[in-house]
């Protein structure tokens, strides 16, 4: 059950791959919540779409890779650019000229890219802990465990590693969402997560894109719509590990970070 049904739904193709979207609402300005790291669709917006509607136009989409979007086969197809770049292809398939930007997490750096390129259409960016990998940190890195190695152990942030996964998919999802949905009374958040996540993998055709298959460097943005809105959650426990663990208020890479008064990260 859904708590707002769209107003208008439908796909876009884009250099061959099928991203489903949707429009809510008919305020101003227009918000593109954007997807984040494709172990989850465009679901994990289902609290903020309902609020925002009421007063703004919310467009959402599902990432290349999970949700009714198509899932290519090619890993290529999941570079950070064909994420920006579908950025684009809703904003024109909606006859949207312009949208504020919300992304968190992995969204963060496809919406820099695509607020790059055209700046004009970009009203601003809100990050919510934002993924940006600056050299020579590498996000993929947690608590010093390699992806790709076989580890000799599964505690915590082990399980992201290349192998655990091939051997328990739902253990790892479980813990990682858990390090998500920290506050009280979050089991349904919870409980949702862990259920979008276990779904991208039934029904996985090719390639996992869930992965680090590629690991992107930092962009190379040039002039954008100004400085984001930068926030890191106080409950996140996995904040800072993939920003560098730079405090509020200090500057990194032209970013004002702050700790804005939201309960949770995200993927």
């Amino acid at each position: 059950m859904r708590a707002r049904l769209p107003d208008e739904s439908g796909y876009v193709v884009n250099a061959g791959v099928r991203i489903h979207y949707e429009v809510h609402g008919t305020g101003e300005p227009t918000i593109l919540l954007m997807p984040t790291w494709a172990i989850v669709d465009s679901r994990h917006w289902k609290m903020q779409v309902p609020f925002l509607a009421r007063d703004y136009r919310v467009i959402t989409f599902d990432p290349r890779g999970n949700g009714r979007s198509d899932r290519p086969k090619d890993p290529a197809a999941y570079a950070d650019s064909a994420f920006a770049s579908d950025v684009r292809a809703v904003l024109d398939v909606t006859s949207t000229e312009r949208a504020l930007l919300a992304a968190f997490c992995s969204g963060f750096p496809w919406a820099l890219l695509f607020a790059a390129a055209h700046p004009q259409r970009a009203a601003g960016i809100i990050a919510i802990s934002p993924t940006l990998p600056i050299p020579p940190s590498d996000p993929w890195e947690r608590d010093g465990h390699s992806f790709d190695e076989v580890l000799d152990t599964t505690e915590g942030w082990a399980k992201e590693n290349r192998h655990y996964w091939r051997r328990d998919w739902r253990g790892y999802v479980e813990f990682f969402m858990s390090q998500i949905a920290t506050e009280s009374h979050s089991t349904k958040v919870y409980d949702d997560l862990v259920e979008c996540a276990v779904d991208l993998l039934a029904h996985r055709t090719g390639p996992c894109p869930a992965g680090p298959g590629h690991r992107p460097g930092r962009p190379e943005t040039g002039a954008g719509p100004g400085d984001p809105l930068v926030g890191a959650a106080t409950g996140d426990r996995r904040a800072g590990r993939r920003r560098g663990d730079h405090p509020p208020g200090q500057l990194r890479a032209g970013l004002r970070v702050g700790a804005l008064g939201i309960a949770s990260g995200g993927p």
